[in-house]
């Protein structure tokens, strides 16, 4: 396909920008495939919004999320988030020897709080070495028969998590799940907390013991359409205090950014490691924020977003300026996996499927589902398997491409699927291939992949787990239905993400 000119997007302000930067070409030396995982014998969640971490064998830990689909859009909460579909147990998978083991929190001798906390869904989270920090989240209290935002920071021994689910041991050790809560914070002038976040993200900071937790909102009751939960519209720098050995863990804030519902009003969305090599050859690395849902409570934000690692500052470049680079596709969040290139200091982010402003028609051309000539109908934004490359260049300049789709996957009925919505990328495990490195978490080093890997040869580097999975009708002569979903599920597939030099 060749480069488009700007695409247009929602004329009428239902987007942050009129417009999308063009749609290049695919023009890398390599090129991505996802190849389902079929023929598993072992049982498998259907889990979407979760966590997942890697045990120090390199097994994975999924934690939390919901066993159904997109939620509902009735008057009551507990129906569009059924309690029934909160995902209570721990899941453990072994991708080499293909097993599984799972077990309820209910018999982990955990109390109560610290058993709602991991069966959140939408949470934050980032791994350091075998432990998993985790925060926030959206959960069904039954004991309080009421639906909050969890404010909860949680230190959690992956390699305990796993022992205690394979039922190694009959309860979980001392000190392997800590929690503690944050402070009160106000939020234009509105009360929340600080660990009180679920859609956001949450990156590593510049030093080891700090974290930026980004964007998101802090949503109390049920949800109802046209509901909203506070945005926090802000970056929340701390430091996490963890003493595994002596059972504490606490924090120190040390900055919150002032919040800008005009850039920040941003959940669901991708925020990824971005590398970027220095003057004395080093590599840099900060948070950069792309797309995410919903602008004006519908549309997308196009523009992306830095984040200062040390100081947990955001900047946005100016939206109204031509030259700005605008994302067209694959805004809400999905699996990602970054490439990193020190060779000409480039790296691109792939954005494995999802909800997209823009997709291809059956003639292959970019398409926007513009509802704007029938009142009663807002612009649509469908779910889509195709692969985002966002690509950042060694001049700081942006390009957006295709790299391709998941495979064509069909349900009993012979309608096509799509996947990618809220999954979770998995990487593949430190020392499982030699040709595979990550330089940062969820960015691996191209230019070794490359140097290492005969050309037309594919390689392993990590797997796309879980998400939403979607029949979407495709009548593109009818922009009624064109976008809508018949039925969504949560996703039990795997698939594998491989890279193949050209």
């Amino acid at each position: 396909m060749a480069e488009t000119a700007d695409l247009p997007l929602s004329a009428t302000g239902a987007d942050q920008t009129a417009t999308a930067s063009p749609l290049s070409s695919w023009s890398e030396p390599w090129t991505v495939e996802l190849k389902q995982l079929e023929q598993r014998q072992a049982s498998f969640p259907t889990l979407q919004s979760f966590s997942a971490g890697q045990t120090s064998s390199g097994e994975w830990v999924l934690i939390g999320g919901r066993t159904n689909g997109l939620h509902n859009f009735t008057p009551d909460g507990k129906a569009n988030f059924p309690p029934s579909h909160q995902n209570e147990r721990i899941w453990v998978y072994d991708p080499v020897k293909e097993r599984s083991w799972s077990r309820p929190l209910a018999k982990s001798g955990l109390g109560s709080g610290k058993q709602l906390s991991l069966a959140t869904t939408n949470a934050q989270q980032f791994q350091r070495e075998d432990v998993l920090f985790r925060v926030g989240g959206y959960v069904y209290d039954g004991a309080t028969q009421s639906f909050s935002t969890r404010n909860r920071l949680s230190a959690i021994q992956l390699d305990d998590l796993a022992a205690w689910a394979k039922k190694q041991t009959l309860r979980l050790p001392k000190h392997s799940v800590l929690s503690v809560a944050g402070e009160a914070l106000q939020v234009n002038g509105q009360n929340t907390h600080l660990f009180a976040v679920t859609g956001g993200e949450m990156l590593q900071g510049e030093n080891e013991n700090q974290a930026q937790l980004i964007f998101g909102q802090d949503f109390s009751g049920g949800y109802t359409p046209g509901s909203n939960g506070l945005y926090t519209a802000q970056v929340r720098n701390f430091d996490i205090r963890y003493k595994p050995n002596q059972g504490k863990l606490s924090y120190r804030l040390n900055s919150v950014s002032r919040p800008d519902d005009s850039r920040y009003r941003r959940r669901d969305l991708n925020i990824v490691n971005q590398l970027k090599q220095q003057a004395d050859g080093e590599l840099s690395r900060h948070g950069e924020a792309l797309g995410g849902v919903f602008y004006g409570g519908a549309g997308v934000w196009t523009v992306p977003v830095q984040i200062d690692l040390l100081t947990g500052q955001p900047t946005m470049a100016n939206a109204d300026d031509p030259a700005t680079f605008r994302q067209g596709i694959n805004q809400y969040t999905a699996a990602n996996l970054g490439l990193y290139s020190r060779g000409d200091d480039s790296q691109t982010s792939l954005i494995f499927g999802g909800i997209s402003a823009i997709t291809l028609d059956p003639e292959g051309q970019p398409y926007y589902v513009n509802r704007e000539n029938n009142p009663d109908l807002a612009p649509s934004y469908p779910f889509t398997s195709q692969i985002a490359a966002i690509k950042r260049n060694a001049d700081n300049s942006w390009t957006q491409s295709l790299a391709g789709s998941f495979p064509s996957l069909e349900n009993a009925a012979g309608e096509p699927l799509t996947y990618g919505a809220s999954s979770a990328f998995i990487p593949l495990a430190p020392g499982q291939d030699r040709r595979v490195r990550y330089l940062a978490d969820g960015v691996v080093d191209l230019d070794r992949l490359q140097r290492r890997t005969r050309a037309g040869e594919s390689v392993l580097v990590g797997y796309v787990v879980g998400g939403i999975e979607s029949q979407v009708a495709n009548d593109f002569n009818d922009l009624t239905t064109y976008g809508s979903s018949n039925y969504t599920v949560a996703s039990g597939e795997i698939f594998k993400v491989m890279i193949t030099p050209n």
